[in-house]
């Protein structure tokens, strides 16, 4: 078993690509200030979940 690091990857690209359409399309202020915090608290939640669910490959690699 393998853990799916394509899947983190495609969480970081997805972040990235929501940063900047708000960086894009949202003046700067408070709203823009709130979508940012919130688009980097949802990658790290997703990231908690990627770690969770690839969990039993890790510890097979440490284990080697």
């Amino acid at each position: 078993m393998k853990s799916a690091w394509w899947q983190l990857y495609g969480l970081v690209v997805l972040l990235v690509t929501l940063i900047g359409v708000i960086d894009a399309s949202i003046p700067t202020g408070i709203l823009r200030t709130i979508l940012e915090s919130i688009a980097v608290v949802f990658a790290f939640g997703l990231m908690l979940v990627w770690r969770h669910h690839n969990r039993t490959a890790f510890e097979l690699e440490r284990r080697r």
